[in-house]
């Protein structure tokens, strides 16, 4: 049984992490097939959006800790490049992802939603970074992304506590971007996932502006941004947009 799983629905790739009897949680088979898809998602021009979500009752309840028991301190740090490495690719894709949060995202799981652009949870969602009752710290980005996402001191109370949080304190203090019900959240995360894939080449423009603000000097930033602000008046969909304002009609973007 596969145990990542892909659905294209027009310009948007569905992923499900698909290991519902472990309530999703990663291992290096999940890792290893999430990765392989990621990249060939990225490499498909006619995809302009991705979905990540779990099958059944979670999102990734964590890294499975069975084969954890035996690590050195070698197998330990490869098995955190590892992770990083395909959640840093996660992050740095050229579309956006949507992570489509559907009950429990702990460790590893809520670390794979913070190197997406948006999430958004169901309202029995449950999100925190429980490492440290492991004696353990988070190993896949969280100690550097959940600070960018809440706040330093926010960060450090909930993965020195290990507290979990609901849906309702996560969307308050801007982990997550909206709340609804698990009903309807995939339906919620469709038609955002359709707004932006119907949107210009220009979004994906945007999300490397606003990942090089973390990763460059401000300077460093501002000149890049202002490099993709030009590269973007050689693009089909800046010279559409500008004419459809000029001409009081709606614009047919391509995502070209």
């Amino acid at each position: 049984m596969n145990k990542v799983l892909l659905e294209i629905k027009g310009k948007i790739a569905i992923i499900t992490i698909n290991r519902p009897e472990k309530r999703n949680a990663l291992n290096r088979e999940v890792r290893s097939e999430l990765y392989k898809i990621m990249k060939d998602i990225n490499s498909k021009k006619d995809i302009r959006v991705a979905i990540i979500t779990g099958k059944a009752d979670s999102f990734v309840a964590g890294a499975d800790i069975e084969p954890m028991k035996d690590y050195t301190p070698e197998d330990a740090e490869q098995a955190s490049i590892e992770g990083s490495k395909i959640f840093t690719f996660i992050e740095k894709m050229r579309i956006p992802v949507i992570a489509a949060i559907n009950g429990w995202a702990l460790g590893g799981g809520l670390e794979l939603a913070m190197a997406c652009d948006l999430r958004i949870a169901s309202d029995n969602a449950k999100l925190g970074q429980p490492e440290i009752k492991l004696g353990i710290i988070p190993g896949y980005g969280a100690n550097i992304r959940l600070p960018r996402l809440i706040g330093i001191g926010r960060a450090k109370e909930l993965i020195f506590t290990s507290r979990i949080i609901d849906a309702k304190e996560a969307e308050r203090i801007g982990l997550i971007n909206q709340i609804t019900s698990k009903e309807e959240l995939m339906n919620v995360a469709l038609k955002l996932a359709k707004k932006i894939a119907e949107g210009p080449i220009a979004i994906n423009f945007a999300k490397k502006a606003i990942n090089s603000s973390f990763e460059l000097k401000e300077d460093d930033a501002l000149r890049f941004s202002s490099k993709l602000y030009g590269e973007l008046y050689k693009t089909h969909d800046t010279k559409e947009g500008i004419a459809a304002y000029l001409e009081k009609r709606k614009p047919k973007f391509k995502g070209e």
